[in-house]
């Protein structure tokens, strides 16, 4: 997973650039992981949509390059959708590319989402934030077995909009724990009844930050996915 690159735009507006990407993954039989193409452009669509949302950016399009074959655009397609429809995104146009020339061995796609912000957006922690993880670090088949405790993207979309949420960030391959020193550039231990070194694959879960006493709230809107994490200096 990479983190957004932001760029200006104009004197009150910044480019959004949010990616991620999946190999070996889909309907071919040399593939690792053997699932629908159509859920491999959700997946997709929905780690880079999570990166663009979490850096305060409102979706513009969406760029795919498909290096599976042209009969695996459609379902790539249909895929990324249904991520739209969730988040009420349905005219966002997509574009893209096939590789049609030279056959692969294993399925590939990458995707970009581009999204527009006010300019001087920032998240940065006051020290008094407190800390939890939505949903669960899942990787591989897992991702295909247990999608209910995949945090769903209805509820990283409304913690984005809630005035008590400081920041969100979607954890990656790297683990939760990565994720959160990353983004805090914090060194502290970390306490949680979830696996917090595990690969959490394709944004299986996120960690947000919010204001201390609001913990019921955000508890409220995740429901069982909601996983209290607590640094220890």
């Amino acid at each position: 997973m990479s983190n957004a690159v932001v760029l200006p735009l104009t004197a009150d507006q910044e480019l959004v650039i949010t990616s991620d990407n999946s190999g070996a993954i889909g309907e071919k039989p040399q593939d690792e992981v053997s699932t629908p193409n159509t859920v491999v452009g959700s997946f997709a669509c929905r780690v880079a949509m999570m990166e663009c949302l979490a850096a305060g950016g409102e979706p513009q399009t969406i760029v795919m390059q498909n290096f599976t074959s042209h009969e695996a655009w459609q379902d790539y397609k249909h895929g990324v959708e249904q991520v739209l429809g969730e988040l009420s995104l349905n005219q966002l146009p997509i574009t893209g590319s096939t590789e049609s020339n030279v056959a692969s061995l294993q399925s590939g796609l990458g995707l970009t989402v581009i999204g527009i912000r006010r300019t001087a957006q920032t998240s940065e922690f006051s020290g008094d934030e407190e800390f939890a993880v939505i949903g669960a670090p899942l990787v591989g088949n897992e991702v295909i077995d247990q999608p209910d405790k995949i945090a769903p993207l209805s509820v990283f979309q409304r913690l984005c909009q809630l005035e008590s949420v400081k920041a969100l960030r979607p954890a990656g391959s790297k683990g939760i724990a990565a994720a959160w020193r990353e983004w805090t550039e914090r060194e502290d231990k970390l306490e949680a009844r979830i696996d917090l070194d595990k690969s959490a694959g394709p944004a299986t879960c996120f960690l947000v930050a919010f204001d201390k006493g609001n913990a019921a709230e955000i508890r409220e809107i995740a429901g069982e996915l909601f996983h209290k994490l607590v640094p220890i200096n």
